[in-house]
C-alpha cells in the first residue's frame, strides 16, 4: 500500500514538473530590435531631461500665477506625464508602414489633458489603421451587432502622472 501511494505521489510530481516546464511566460521581457544609429539621434543626457522637465513645471507654475483663480488647472489639468505599457507602444510600431510615433495633446470630457499616440510613416504622415483587432464581436441574440463607422484607432488611456507615477526625473 505504501508503495502504491509513493508511486502515485511520484507520478503526480513528474507530471506536474513536465507540464510546468512546457508553459511559456507571456510577460517575459525581450529586447525590441532597434537601429542604434537612428535611436542615438534622440538621446539626451539625463541632466538635460531634468532641465527640460523643470522648465516645463516652472513655466506652468508661472503661467498659473498670471491667470485668474485656478484657471489653468480647471481648464486644462495638464499632467506631468503619462505612462503607456510596452504592448501599446508595440502595437503602434507594428502598424504597417510605421517608422515612428507621434504624440498629440488632447483634452477629455473631465478637462484633463491626455496624450494621444499614433503611428507615423517615413514621410511623417499619420497612419490611420486598426492597431489592435478584436477577434470576435459579441453576438447577443435579438440585438443587432454594432457597426463601427471606422476601424481606425489611436492609443490613449495612459496612466496620468500624478497621481499614478513614481517619477525620478
Amino acid at each position: 500500500m505504501k508503495h502504491r501511494n509513493f508511486l502515485r505521489f511520484f507520478s503526480a510530481a513528474v507530471l506536474l514538473a513536465a507540464f510546468t516546464k512546457c508553459t511559456t511566460r507571456h510577460e517575459e521581457q525581450r529586447d525590441i530590435p532597434l537601429d542604434k544609429a537612428k535611436a542615438i539621434e534622440h538621446v539626451i543626457p539625463i541632466d538635460e531631461a531634468r532641465r527640460l522637465r523643470q522648465g516645463f513645471l516652472a513655466g506652468r507654475k508661472e503661467l498659473q500665477s498670471k491667470l485668474p483663480g485656478n484657471y489653468l488647472d480647471s481648464a486644462f489639468n495638464i499632467p506631468d506625464g503619462e505612462t503607456f505599457n510596452r504592448h501599446a507602444i508595440a502595437a503602434i510600431l507594428n502598424a504597417k508602414g510605421a517608422t515612428g510615433l507621434r504624440i498629440y495633446m488632447g483634452k477629455d470630457e473631465k478637462g484633463q489633458i491626455r496624450m494621444v499616440l499614433l503611428p507615423v510613416d517615413s514621410s511623417g504622415t499619420d497612419i490611420l489603421t486598426t492597431l489592435v483587432s478584436r477577434d470576435k464581436a459579441a453576438n447577443i441574440p435579438g440585438i443587432q451587432p454594432a457597426k463601427a463607422s471606422t476601424m481606425e484607432q489611436a492609443m490613449e488611456s495612459g496612466q496620468r502622472c500624478p497621481p499614478l507615477c513614481k517619477a525620478v526625473l
